[in-house]
């Protein structure tokens, strides 16, 4: 299995993820590489990278506290997610799909 890949240049050196390891470079001085331990994939603390377990978590909080607040910040998200189901769709039925606000 492949996990996401990140790699970041800057001017003192450069910045290598691949969900597993992280490797930091810096020019002149060598590389460290961090093993992040990830676990597999399929449980809920591996999902996108452990982030959907941060998302159950903070709805959870929401319900708990009875506050709508904590939860505003997913609604970009949710926005996200439902413009990419839109463009899918769009693609596999080759038309253009109508977007009607896509923003609350």
């Amino acid at each position: 299995m492949r996990f996401r890949e990140t790699r970041i240049f800057g001017t003192r050196g450069e910045v290598f993820g691949d969900g597993r390891y992280l490797r930091l470079y810096r020019f002149g001085e060598g590389e460290r590489v961090f093993d992040l331990e990830t676990e597999r994939e399929g449980s809920i603390r591996s999902g996108h990278g452990g982030g959907d377990l941060g998302l159950v978590r903070a709805f959870l909080e929401a319900l708990t506290r009875e506050d709508e607040s904590l939860v505003e910040p997913f609604s970009e998200a949710v926005q996200a997610h439902r413009l990419t189901f839109l463009a899918e769709e769009a693609r596999r039925e080759g038309r253009v799909v109508q977007v009607d606000n896509p923003l609350p």
